[in-house]
């Protein structure tokens, strides 16, 4: 039995609305999971339920009035192709365009279509205006994947190109076809061909929410990998500091020294000598209580009082200024008594290079090294602290949460060494807007947070908006071309009672974020119950 004979019209329009219909169930699970990191996504998913709703009217031909089933149907079509391009664009980190010429060739689509449907009805000369334009948007597609972006940069994207090519040729086939024949003019008489073309369509729009949901997620293991890497460099910088601290205690000079306290003598070996800064003529008792800074005597001279009449263990750190050098210097002190001879053993050791590592490890711990900002963990401590004190004083407070728009085009396009020169511009132009109360957190990559203590809903919007202009009016040098610009997008959320918590405050902020961000960017917006 020919195929004809078994599948009609409606049986393989059908067929499509019901495969388009999965994929847009598909792309609408990939939007609601990644439209925040891809807002490509939301392109991609228009295109698809405006592709749906032009098959679906196309079925109804018949039932419903030509402006729908023809016209509306088509322009509901293109326009998705059109807004599968512009989501390429958004993936691709380029700023998506509005180009005229696209807008123009529409309208000449809507002119030819409507002369054929209403002045001289003809279903030759639609089909083929209508895959015209559909095969030049296709075209505009597979150009901008396949000509226009680095691969290895972005994954995925040459499957997705070529599926956009095989949309060309297939329509350049269906040009080919309807010029060369005279097909009948009722759109549901079924020939081989047409049983082949829109089997063909329903592959090929399969592949496509295949290949979409490959790049978003090879785009993920990307960043994902990216992070790893990333998370590798901070723990060998951790171990290294580590294993600086290790050598710098081996290395520390120590000495030891015993006091008489019958004689009110005391030995001191050359190391000890040299750790206090006193040679051995002027080393004695009262020589070695001046060395300690004022602060510490009291102590040192209580816990000595301690050892000798109550055997408490003497183990202090304190700071000495060095008579000969005037250097200051961070000591480890313990000491024994013997109450049979009234002798007290004491070992000192120069910590102040496992000292100055400690303290860089700590600021490491609290300070963003890029920015200067604060890391994440610590800008959550004294949000805490802030809000405890907020809710104690019933205060005013606000949070800001702050994103660079478009970071990932600005890696992506100029590498990750310019990224990371406008992060640290934006730390720079944070110590400039803000005051020295507020406090300045990285939440992770380009995402920031701020705390504004004693701060009313007005004042914080002051706020943000001399700091997004401030990030506007930034440049970033580069080393080709010229300097790089760059906007924050910034959600705001004020301090709402006693019963907020930190990470429901940055929640909402966040939230504003989003809005912002879904705004058009480069603007502050308002959280709102």
């Amino acid at each position: 039995m020919h195929i004809t004979n078994i599948l009609d019209m409606k049986t393989l329009l059908m067929g499509n609305v019901v495969c388009t219909f999965i994929c847009v169930v598909v792309l609408a699970i990939l939007w609601r999971s990644n439209h925040r990191r891809f807002p490509a996504t939301e392109y991609w998913l228009r295109n698809m339920v405006l592709q749906f709703s032009g098959l679906l009217l196309i079925v109804l031909r018949g039932t419903i009035p030509d402006f729908l089933s023809i016209m509306l149907s088509g322009l509901m079509i293109i326009t998705g192709v059109m807004q599968l391009c512009i989501g390429f664009e958004s993936f691709l980190g380029r700023k998506p365009s509005l180009r005229p010429a696209n807008y123009a060739l529409l309208a000449a689509f809507m002119a030819v279509h409507a002369y054929f449907t209403y002045i001289e009805p003809s279903l030759k000369y639609r089909a083929i205006n209508y895959s015209i334009v559909l095969m030049f948007f296709c075209g505009q597609c597979a150009w901008l994947l396949l000509a226009r972006v680095g691969h290895e940069r972005h994954p995925g994207t040459a499957l997705v190109g070529g599926v956009m090519m095989a949309y060309v040729f297939l329509n350049l086939g269906r040009i080919v076809f309807f010029a060369s024949v005279s097909p009948s003019d009722n759109v549901f008489t079924v020939s081989a061909y047409d049983v082949f073309m829109y089997l063909a369509y329903q592959v090929l729009v399969i592949a496509l929410t295949f290949g979409l949901v490959l790049m978003v997620n090879r785009r993920l293991y990307r960043e994902l990998d990216d992070d790893l890497q990333a998370r590798k460099k901070s723990e060998a910088a951790v171990r290294l500091s580590e294993s600086r601290l290790a050598r710098a205690e081996l290395a520390a000079r120590s000495g030891n020294w015993e006091l008489y306290l019958d004689t009110g003598e005391i030995f001191a070996s050359s190391g000890a000598e040299s750790v206090y800064g006193i040679s051995g003529e002027h080393f004695g008792y009262e020589a070695i209580k001046a060395i300690p800074l004022a602060e510490y005597r009291p102590k040192l001279d209580a816990a000595l009082a301690n050892l000798i009449q109550n055997g408490t263990p003497y183990d202090l750190e304190f700071k000495i200024r060095t008579p000969d050098t005037g250097q200051v210097k961070d000591i480890h002190s313990f000491a024994t008594y013997d109450p049979e001879t009234r002798v007290v053993f004491g070992i000192i050791q120069d910590i102040s290079d496992r000292k100055a590592v400690e303290r860089e490890l700590e600021r490491l711990v609290q300070i963003d090294t890029l920015t200067g900002v604060f890391t994440r963990h610590h800008f959550m401590a004294l949000a805490e602290r802030e809000l405890a004190r907020a809710i104690r004083y019933a205060g005013k407070m606000s949070v800001m949460m702050i994103d660079i728009d478009r970071f990932k085009s600005v890696n992506d396009t100029y590498g990750h060494q310019v990224g990371d020169r406008v992060l640290k511009e934006l730390g720079l132009v944070f110590w400039a807007v803000l005051r020295e109360a507020d406090i300045v957190g990285r939440m992770g990559g380009e995402e920031f947070a701020v705390i504004l203590p004693e701060t009313e809903l007005t004042q914080t919007v002051e706020v943000a908006e001399r700091l997004r202009k401030a990030v506007e009016r930034t440049a970033v040098p580069l080393e080709h071309g010229l300097p790089l610009s760059v906007t924050v997008s910034i959600g705001i959320a004020p301090f709402a009672g006693a019963k907020t918590n930190v990470d429901t405050l940055l929640a909402h902020a966040d939230k504003a974020l989003y809005e912002a961000k879904r705004e058009g960017r480069n603007r502050a917006c308002i959280f709102e119950n």
